[in-house]
């Protein structure tokens, strides 16, 4: 729709800005639903009928089938025009096509065969909430699923996330892949089936955690809803499940400049079991928008227009029950402004040149529903306020406002805390850690690093199905030691590496601060696609998989 191109996986030249499509048809009025096939639509792209608007297409960067129902009487018998177009500025380059209409509705289309799943946990034996992907093996597409969601499924095209570990959904005929997962510490279980016509299929899968996070709770601070945020797909419910099939135990509600509180729909549904909902708010402001959490109940929401940071710091804190207060996406401009614009911030000195103070205590380093284009940048900006004496948690989150675009817990953060029941946690404890510096980032891989008398231990931690090739010891912001993980150590579940260095061998000033980070590929597999950056700095786009230890700091 606009240049330049997008991504350099696209063609250097477009078929075109939008598409137009001239047919007849001898019998209109029999067709009820257009179908078609899309990848890596950003913004909203229109699709009319003879004018008319049928819908969107979903904003969504994975290869999908939709389905538009036809309102009575769009179509004629000739000179029809199908269109799909957008009225966006920013580049977006996608795939569109595989068009067709029916003559039956989507209940019909998707209900000929249908597959019942169920999954449990290998250590229990017992249900267990999930994430479940569902693949055209023929296509590599998420197909349309005859379900919707429910108090128990959230459901998209390819994917459902069941609260009970079980789903009985409707399928076209066809061949078929399903993977099983509960996101970054669980295996991933896959099989492959063929379904006919008037077929119904029982499948039975099982998932075992892989990585030990004891003492350790994992947290999402970046959380959405359409309800409330007003754009996106997911709605409360829908977020309450997502969140227990991804495995978080401490999920922030991070509504633009409202308090909302998951507990009410998660205990409901019975989803409260799998984790502790903690009130909080993006405190979204002219310049800069900042999470903030704990929340008490019935507070009202901080003044966000404020154009003045000490205005703005006043506000979040005077919030009953605020500690902390991350700055979210800090290489990205909302309403014209980045707050770690070169024209005001120094990367290097990690101070504003304007004068202004920054009075967060949290960074976010990755956020997987907005990345940048070097995964490394944010990194570094926050090295660089810990040299300039700047007390900041460096943190990971998904910025979800869907169901699957962008998949909550992706990124995340593990902080210390009593992990002995997920639906009760201390909340005191685990915000104290948070505000003491004490947080972990993870998006694939988990890097936890510790003094042991006279010397620093990392550990590498990770799922089977995430590699770790990399580990870089940083010393004040600068790589002091870098090395490579053996591929069959890098590849395995749980701990992937360790080292250990000797402090006196590392020749540290008093007051100099220690941060390892493993890096490894990223996942191109369905059952947990990465999202291309948000904001790009370039055309090229490689997934990787990345684990940020908190800044340990040597006396």
């Amino acid at each position: 729709n606009a240049e330049p191109r997008e991504w350099n996986h696209f063609p250097a030249t477009a078929e075109g800005s939008s598409l137009t499509l001239s047919f007849d048809l001898p019998e209109p009025d029999s067709y009820q639903l257009l179908t078609l096939r899309q990848v890596s639509v950003k913004p909203v792209w229109e699709v009319r009928l003879n004018g008319t608007k049928i819908g969107n297409l979903d904003r969504d960067h994975n290869d999908l089938e939709l389905a538009l129902p036809i309102p009575s009487g769009v179509l004629w018998a000739s000179g029809n025009t199908l269109e799909i177009f957008t009225e966006s500025q920013t580049p977006n380059d996608i795939r569109v096509g595989e068009i067709q209409l029916h003559a039956q509705s989507r209940e019909v289309l998707t209900g000929s065969a249908s597959v019942s799943v169920r999954v449990t946990d290998g250590a229990k034996g017992e249900p267990l909430p999930c994430r479940l992907t569902i693949v055209d093996t023929d296509r590599g597409t998420l197909p349309l699923l005859g379900t919707k969601s429910d108090d128990r499924l959230a459901v998209r095209s390819g994917i459902i996330y069941t609260l009970d570990g079980q789903a009985t959904f409707g399928l076209k005929p066809g061949n078929y892949t399903i993977w099983a997962g509960r996101g970054f510490e669980y295996s991933v279980a896959e099989k492959e089936f063929t379904i006919k016509k008037d077929d119904r299929i029982q499948i039975s899968m099982v998932l075992t955690r892989e990585v030990d996070t004891t003492g350790l709770v994992a947290c999402d601070t970046h959380l959405h809803t359409y309800e409330f945020a007003r754009h996106g797909d997911c709605n409360l419910i829908e977020r309450v499940i997502t969140l227990a099939g991804e495995g978080i135990e401490l999920p922030i509600s991070t509504e633009h400049d409202q308090h909302i509180d998951y507990r009410v729909e998660a205990k409901r549904t019975g989803a409260d079991r799998f984790y502790t909902p903690v009130i909080g708010c993006e405190v979204t402001t002219y310049e800069g928008h900042f999470n903030t959490f704990p929340i008490e109940s019935g507070s009202k929401p901080a003044v966000h227009k404020q154009l003045l940071w000490p205005e703005v710091f006043k506000n979040i804190y005077a919030t009953p029950g605020v500690r902390v207060a991350i700055l979210n996406h800090a290489r990205d401009v909302h309403r014209g402004f980045k707050p770690f614009d070169p024209a005001q911030f120094d990367a290097e000195a990690g101070v504003f040149t304007d004068g202004r103070e920054l009075k967060a205590n949290g960074l976010e380093l990755i956020n997987s529903g907005a990345q940048q284009s070097d995964p490394m940048q944010l990194v570094h900006d926050w090295m660089a306020l810990l040299r300039s004496g700047h007390k900041i948690a460096g943190v990971g989150s998904s910025d979800s406002h869907t169901v699957n675009f962008a998949i909550v817990g992706q990124a995340r953060t593990y902080i210390p805390c009593a992990d002995e029941e997920a639906s009760n946690l201390d909340v005191d404890e685990a915000v104290q850690s948070f505000v003491d510096g004490n947080t972990s980032v993870s998006f694939g891989l988990l890097t936890l690093v510790e003094l042991k008398d006279d010397s620093v231990a990392v550990k590498v931690l990770g799922p089977g199905w995430t590699t770790a090739d990399t580990l870089t010891l940083f010393a004040n912001g600068k790589a002091i030691d870098e090395l490579n993980i053996p591929k069959a150590s890098g590849n395995r579940p749980n701990v992937k590496f360790e080292k250990s260095w000797d402090l006196k061998k590392l020749n540290l000033e008093p007051g100099s601060f220690l941060v390892a980070i493993a890096e490894g590929p990223g996942v191109t597999e369905p059952y947990w696609p990465m999202m291309p950056p948000y904001q790009p700095d370039t055309d090229v786009f490689e997934p990787f998989v990345m684990g940020i230890s908190q800044a340990l700091w040597i006396d």
